[in-house]
């Protein structure tokens, strides 16, 4: 992440609907997308966050020293986190950025435990729900900095994984695109495949390397492209686009070559835009795509008047793909009606946007294309629709393939005789509701 510039205003009059609240441990699913923000505790006031579209926060950065001790911690009032967490926002710490040394991370790589229990106790301490780990140090990537980049970063995921208590364990990664590439030995392709699963998703970086960089992240294309590559590695849902959210937004006003730093407009005439990016990612990866990155808010907020985020979710609903899901154990498809019944069918013409079996994600609620009502529970294990009104029981959890009702904590389950309700999550078969592509 890079100096924040000044970048063209966007207007943008949207309507939105009620907050839901975001799920713990969200990135393993097959739902909604992403939409991520960095807010680098500056003086826009967090909570105004609270009523955005976006749903993951990345409150940056915790640095460290030459000898690996913290030397800088954002703060962050427990009564602003509860705003976001009320709001359903998940909440991140990020640790590192272009601001630590090569020497400090040396250090760190010498005492991994060290730095594992510095953040964890960050983390936990101050309700954050995980940590996001921005690693700058390109030329360790490549064993040039005297240690081994690669292997600290390994080292580290599955050290917080381990020491993260369960709700707090979420850990996400940023890195820039080249280093998915041959010219850094597909470092994070080897990232990927040494943590077992223990990386929630990729807040990808794919700006900063164009123009001087070899033309890498230049254009919408040249992004998608990129993407598709990295998605070759790492499962898409996995795998949120970052973009500055303004033009200059990530190059030192003195350069000459802010364009370089990848800004594409919303929306434009030529295509060149990320309404195109969306369209196009979300047509080639289905109900897979991991969804959107934007560095920063305080850009959004001063240049944008904050509205980039919801003209990113508006993108992301009107290029929606239908979500049909049939139980893993009878192959009956999800299905709803008029009066709120809810139960299992035989599937029938997968994408039929007519058809009560076709479902839409607003953030984390559940919609059923055809009556517009939302998935609902109660506390008692019953299961049905209702009129969308952004309370907890309307708001799902994806776990894998089970989900989760975010206010009983009870998973969907069907039955062989159609029959849908909620009951303690175990896991079983009948829990597993699987995308019907």
């Amino acid at each position: 992440m890079k100096n924040i510039l000044k970048l063209v205003s966007i207007a943008l009059g949207l309507a939105m609907m009620p907050l839901t609240t975001l799920c713990y441990g969200q990135a393993n699913r097959e739902g909604p997308p992403h939409i991520v923000i960095y807010w680098n505790a500056d003086t826009t006031n967090l909570q105004t966050l609270a009523s955005s579209a976006y749903t993951d926060i990345m409150v940056n950065f915790l640095t460290v020293d030459s000898s690996c001790q913290f030397n800088a911690k954002p703060r962050v009032s427990p009564g602003d986190l509860q705003a976001l967490h009320d709001a359903g926002k998940t909440v991140l710490v990020s640790f590192g950025g272009s601001n630590v040394k090569s020497a400090a991370y040396k250090a760190c790589a010498g005492n991994v435990p060290g730095l594992v229990d510095q953040i964890a106790n960050f983390v936990t301490s101050n309700g954050f729900d995980g940590v996001d780990i921005d690693f700058e140090d390109s030329g360790a990537l490549k064993s040039a900095a005297g240690y081994d980049g690669v292997q600290f970063l390994i080292d580290l995921t599955n050290g917080l994984y381990s020491k993260l208590p369960q709700g707090h364990n979420i850990i996400t990664h940023a890195p820039q695109t080249a280093y998915w590439f041959d010219s850094y030995k597909q470092a994070y392709v080897r990232i990927w495949q040494q943590t077992n699963n223990h990386i929630a998703w990729f807040n990808n970086q794919t700006y900063n390397n164009c123009l001087n960089k070899g033309n890498m992240d230049c254009h919408a294309a040249d992004k998608i492209q990129n993407y598709n590559f990295i998605a070759g590695h790492v499962p898409a849902t996995k795998l949120v686009m970052g973009v500055p959210v303004s033009y200059c937004g990530t190059t030192d006003l003195s350069g000459k070559n802010c364009t370089g730093d990848g800004f594409i407009p919303l929306g434009s005439k030529d295509g060149d835009n990320m309404t195109s990016l969306i369209h196009q990612l979300q047509q080639t990866y289905p109900n897979h795509f991991g969804g959107i990155m934007g560095w920063n808010y305080l850009l959004d907020m001063r240049d944008n008047s904050g509205q980039w985020g919801w003209g990113v979710y508006q993108e992301l609903i009107e290029n929606a793909n239908i979500w049909m899901a049939y139980d893993a154990q009878t192959g009956l498809c999800l299905d709803g009606d008029y009066n709120g019944h809810l139960s299992t069918k035989p599937c029938n013409a997968a994408g039929n946007r007519g058809s009560t079996q076709g479902w839409v994600f607003r953030r984390n609620a559940i919609v059923n294309v055809k009556t517009g009502q939302c998935l609902d529970s109660s506390d008692k294990g019953a299961a049905y629709t209702m009129p969308c009104n952004g309370g907890n029981y309307q708001n799902w959890q994806f776990f894998g393939d089970t989900i989760r009702d975010r206010r009983t904590e009870r998973c969907l389950e069907s039955d062989i005789n159609g029959t849908v309700t909620t009951q303690t999550c175990s896991g079983a078969n009948s829990q597993n509701w699987l995308p019907r592509e």
